[in-house]
């Protein structure tokens, strides 16, 4: 049983609250019956009580028992990784002074052996590249012996990371002993692989390190490696030394980092408590086993105890009833609810500011709720709550209504409904809402009842909101400019004279209104203004305020208004209402601005600059153009601009050119022309339309430069930042930018996408065998191939050394068909790849490792499908290379 089944706490206060209950229950109780049955709830408690710490006892022995144990894993994981800690230092110092100066390094194996290896029964190997020993301090140690199959070896040769390796348990061929081979790489300054540096510990060593931690005799402490085996046990260890945990319980090991149970040995079968814990520093499992049975015992003697102390609590308990009364004052239990329930009543009185009333019509009295004289400020005590009181605080204006309302009520016996004035001592006014039906009372006498609020803020505050209208009228009318607004729906709830004069409506015509459909339903060329384009309507929904825009209104007899306007949002208690508009007619400005155009266009640049007619002839070019495009002005003059096109943009680059003018009024960009000598050039360039007084184009005025050194800058900027010097192909950059615009594509196109990792098995190989020269050959013919494996839509790109990666797109919205054709690309890819090279005068064979992960939408970033790549590619290497895997995420928990 873990510790989490233990029944939760008692609550603050238990004993107060069951007392509490027991007196509400005692008083209730009538008869003997009652008493009989509240023995039995006793009795029940009682016992419910013993199982519940019956229960918690067991839990929190066991406990106890639990972390006891899983502390001595904690404190046996320390002391491993500090031997081992040692071994590794003396691994790392033997492998610096083997590439420094190997001649010396049984010398510092010496040295060692007085340092981190002090005390420690252990041998040194050095293993060279090809698999034999080059020197080791075994006993009798003289010709050179081939180890190269064992599997330290191979780990390390095959590309293992740099870390402590630690082996099973083995018999050595050099020491013909049982030993754990505890290894490092050696690597050379390039990363070349040159052997292995072996520290052989002897089981019985691996034990001594444990065995002094041992706190009882009945504690077992055994360490495996991650596979199950058996590495060290600091009780019978030559009886299980190798032996392999079950599939089923390393499973349940490795299901999570530590754990605890009570369960029968998987070894010598014998039941004990058992704590493992996984070593974070090294692959080792640490697992720490003890017998229960003094748990058991213990919890057992608890429980007894608590069951005579249940027993004579309950023999206290029906000695109690015996002389407990059968009848109770049950006057003290309704008084009791009766002030609760009047305290209630008061509360929300209080919370509401609602106060309670009611009238003797014969005694003439009032009866008041404590909310009431609160209301009228009289105090309880020294107030007299009679009608005189009462109507000496009406308001004088209001005291012959109030008093007429109360009367016909009374009178006619119905309901009224007032509300009225009070004047306070000191002068203040205060407004009250009152209610009441008449009726009769008990003795048959007429009375009314009812309730009354104090509403004086909720008056004030409609005096303000008045009164706040009455100055925004005056507002309104007070300016020369046009202001109108626009609730949510479109609709005018207000205008001023200003702007209806302006728009040739009466102000009656244009309210509650839609005033977009009125004066702002189509652009100044005519063509419709769709509502949701329109700015004001944006500020109503946004929020936003937008200063200064110069657009048309329409007049009621259907002519232009030229004006510029600002629109703000209106809020009510934060809530987003309406916007209000303010616009100015610019006619006037426009015809002055109209008359100075051409000339600021023309001369207030020293650009090349040309003018055409609204037909787009030229009519004038300054000396700027002639020296850029070699024309000069008589040359020019009388032509359309299109006699010095390149060639090099389609019609539908002039039809958005004209289209952008005709929208706007400006097109700005770069194109392409070309000089009289005919040599074609980039320009930027900047074409304005000038319009007239009735808004039609009368001109273009157009600036040019030639940019041609900034482009070429450029380009060779873009291809240094964007591009793999060696093999042309896009770089990590470019891949990244492209990645995300696939995944962006792919999240509005609902197809999938896939990312191919290539990795070129063995090229390390070339390298170190025939030089770089040959590397980078073949990595400029892959490049290439891959190129031809794809569609031009994908994108090929290197990311460094023999790493590639394609980047497929528009892949099918069904993962089953997606993942199709992402592998016929990969099959292709490899087939491709495997055909023989031709490298100078050598004919070269090579293979590719593939791994691939597909996408769908934004749900995975580009660094995180690069890393899925490399994991599946990986994982490729490691099924034999020159195959193909894709991701799947139990290789994320491997990676882990």
């Amino acid at each position: 049983m873990s510790s989490t089944d233990a029944p939760p706490a008692n609550p603050p206060g238990f004993v107060q609250r069951y007392a509490h209950r027991l007196r509400a229950v005692l008083s209730a109780c009538a008869s003997l019956w009652d008493l009989v049955l509240l023995g039995a709830l006793l009795l029940t408690l009682i016992w419910s009580v013993v199982l519940w710490e019956s229960r918690r006892t067991e839990a929190e022995r066991l406990d106890d028992f639990s972390q006891n144990l899983t502390h001595l894993t904690e404190i046996l994981d320390e002391t491993l990784v500090r031997q081992l800690d040692g071994i590794d230092n003396a691994l790392l110092i033997l492998r610096e002074d083997y590439l420094r100066n190997k001649a010396d390094l049984m010398r510092t194996v010496g040295l060692l052996r007085h340092g981190p290896l002090k005390g420690l029964n252990v041998s040194v190997t050095v293993i060279g590249r090809t698999g034999y020993t080059e020197s080791s301090d075994v006993p009798d140690y003289r010709t050179p012996m081939y180890l190269g199959d064992r599997p330290h070896f191979r780990h390390f040769a095959n590309g293992g990371a740099d870390r402590l390796y630690i082996s099973e348990p083995m018999q050595g061929r050099l020491t013909q002993r049982w030993g754990i081979q505890l290894s490092r790489p050696i690597v050379g300054p390039n990363g070349q692989f040159l052997g292995v540096i072996v520290i052989v510990l002897s089981p019985e060593e691996l034990t001594r390190f444990i065995q002094p931690l041992a706190i009882s005799a009945d504690t077992v402490m055994s360490v495996f490696s991650t596979d199950g085996i058996l590495l060290s046990r600091s009780r019978d260890l030559p009886q299980y030394l190798g032996s392999r945990l079950s599939s089923r319980l390393l499973a349940e090991f490795m299901r999570e980092p530590e754990g605890f149970a009570i369960t029968r040995s998987s070894f010598d079968h014998i039941e004990r408590g058992r704590a493992h814990h996984w070593v974070v520093a090294y692959p080792l499992l640490l697992v720490v086993a003890r017998s229960p049975e003094a748990v058991y015992a213990a919890i057992s003697a608890q429980q007894r105890l608590l069951q005579l102390l249940g027993a004579g609590a309950s023999l206290v308990v029906l000695a109690s009833l015996t002389w407990i009364g059968r009848t109770l004052h049950q006057r003290i239990q309704a008084e009791a609810r009766l002030n609760s329930e009047h305290a209630h009543l008061v509360e929300a009185q209080r919370i509401a500011h609602l106060g309670s009333w009611e009238y003797d019509l014969a005694a003439d009295r009032w009866t008041w709720s404590d909310e009431v004289f609160r209301m009228l400020e009289i105090e309880r005590g020294r107030g007299e709550a009679a009608s005189r009181v009462l109507f000496t605080l009406v308001h004088p204006e209001d005291r012959h209504s109030v008093g007429q309302t109360y009367a016909r009520a009374l009178k006619n016996q119905v309901p009224f409904d007032i509300s009225y004035r009070l004047r306070m001592a000191d002068g203040r006014l205060k407004w009250l809402h009152a209610r009441g039906s008449p009726s009769l009372n008990a003795a048959g006498q007429a009375v009314m009842a009812g309730t009354v609020q104090d509403i004086t803020a909720a008056k004030y505050e409609e005096a303000a909101r008045e009164a706040l209208s009455r100055e925004r009228l005056l507002l309104l009318e007070s300016t020369g400019q046009g202001i109108y607004g626009m609730d949510r729906d479109g609709l005018c709830p207000f205008i001023n004279q200003s702007a209806s004069r302006m728009l040739g409506y009466a102000v009656a015509d244009i309210i509650g209104r839609n005033i977009h459909e009125l004066v702002h339903y189509k652009r100044a060329d005519g063509s419709p203004y769709p509502l949701q384009d329109c700015p004001v309507h944006q500020t109503s929904i946004s929020g936003e305020p937008i200063q200064s825009v110069e657009e048309v209104f329409w007049r009621k007899d259907g002519t232009p208004l030229p004006v510029e306007y600002s629109a703000h949002p209106i809020r009510d208690a934060e809530q987003l209402t309406g916007t209000v508009v303010i616009f100015s007619d610019i006619s006037e400005r426009r015809r002055n601005e109209a008359e100075m155009r051409i000339a600021a266009t023309a001369f207030e640049t020293q650009e090349g600059i040309f003018i055409t007619d609204a037909d787009g002839l030229i009519l004038r070019v300054n000396s700027a153009f002639s020296a850029i495009t070699g024309y000069t002005a008589a040359e020019a003059v009388g032509k359309n601009p299109r006699f010095r096109s390149s060639g090099r943009h389609d019609n539908a680059f002039y039809a958005a050119m004209w289209t952008r003018l005709q929208t706007t009024g400006v097109w700005k960009g770069e194109i392409w022309n070309r000089r009289k000598n005919g040599e074609i050039y980039p320009e930027s360039a900047t074409i304005t339309a000038v319009r007239g007084d009735n808004n039609a184009v009368s001109h273009y005025v157009a600036t040019l430069h030639d940019i041609t050194e900034r482009k070429a800058a450029e380009e060779e900027i873009h291809q240094l930042a964007f591009f793999d010097p060696l093999t042309a192909l896009p770089n990590r950059r470019l891949l990244q930018d492209r990645l995300e615009q696939a995944l962006a594509t792919s999240s509005r196109s609902q197809h999938h996408g896939a990312v191919l990792f290539i990795d070129l098995d063995k090229f390390k190989q070339l390298n170190d065998t025939l030089g770089h020269d040959y590397g980078d050959l073949l990595l400029q013919q892959v490049g290439q191939r891959l190129q031809h494996c794809v569609r031009q839509a994908d994108t090929v790109a290197r990311l460094g050394g023999d790493e590639f990666v394609v980047l497929l797109q528009e892949l099918s919205p069904r993962l089953e068909e997606a993942t199709a054709e992402a592998t016929l690309v990969g099959d292709k890819i490899m087939a491709t790849l495997n055909q023989p090279y031709e490298i100078k005068d050598h004919i070269y064979q090579s293979t590719p490792s593939i791994g691939a992960t597909l996408f769908l939408g934004q749900a995975a970033s580009g660094d995180e499908l690069l890393k899925q790549a490399d994991l599946a590619m990986y994982r490729a290497k490691g099924a034999g290379r020159n195959t193909l895997r894709f991701f799947t995420p139990d290789m994320l928990n491997t990676e882990t």
